[in-house]
């Protein structure tokens, strides 16, 4: 950690990577459930409850930073971007949460025939949300390896988008009805959603650094 933080700084550093840990335990968590989709009904509800704690515990770790943060850490500027960054991670988690809740409140079956693909999507939202948390830790430090890793994300979240486009020309060529055809597209676009909103925070990180360039 560089020299020019100090205590207050380091304190928040810390809960700042906490709360990056937690996001990535939330969506950790669903992907458990998606795997989990043919499986009963209390078992998708266990498993949807795991992410909705997930979820509340990242929220608690993201008001105890920005507490930390409004006692004066950091310069304004910086700070204001930096409870930007948190913010946008939070909701990453929040979709992931939302995605579970689809899941479970609409007690929602998923054919057979597509539950490898959702696994796969799930698996790459996954990897995206992983290479922006890389960015987003490096970004304090190692500018260069946390431009590596938004490139990494730029990828990751084009290759879901591929993945989404399959998933959905599948689900349309199912013998299933046009209303479930319907409520299976908008479950991909909620999961795909998590590395969507990955990459909007890599943007968020990219500016950060050309900011601290300066």
């Amino acid at each position: 950690m560089g020299l020019f933080f100090g205590k207050k700084e380091k304190k928040i550093i810390e809960l700042f990577d906490q709360h990056l840990e937690a996001v990535d335990n939330t969506i950790e968590k669903l992907e458990d459930l998606i795997i989990n989709l043919d499986k009963g009904t209390e078992k998708i509800k266990e498993l949807a409850d795991e992410v909705r704690n997930a979820e509340t515990e990242a929220d608690k770790i993201r008001r105890q930073a920005e507490l930390e943060m409004y006692s004066g850490a950091f310069l304004p500027n910086f700070r204001g971007d930096l409870l930007g960054t948190v913010e946008s991670m939070d909701r990453i988690a929040n979709k992931a949460e939302s995605v579970a809740d689809e899941i479970e409140l609409q007690n929602l079956s998923v054919p057979d025939e597509i539950l490898p693909d959702l696994v796969e999507l799930i698996k790459k939202s996954q990897v995206t949300y992983k290479a922006v948390k890389e960015a987003a830790k490096e970004m304090f430090e190692n500018f260069e390896k946390a431009n590596e890793m938004i490139l990494k994300t730029e990828n990751y979240e084009h290759e879901t988008d591929i993945i989404e486009r399959d998933i959905i020309r599948k689900i349309f060529s199912l013998n299933i009805s046009l209303a479930k055809k319907i409520q299976l597209k908008k479950l991909v676009h909620r999961i795909a959603d998590i590395s969507d909103t990955s990459e909007d925070v890599s943007d968020r990180i990219q500016i950060i650094i050309y900011k601290r360039k300066v």
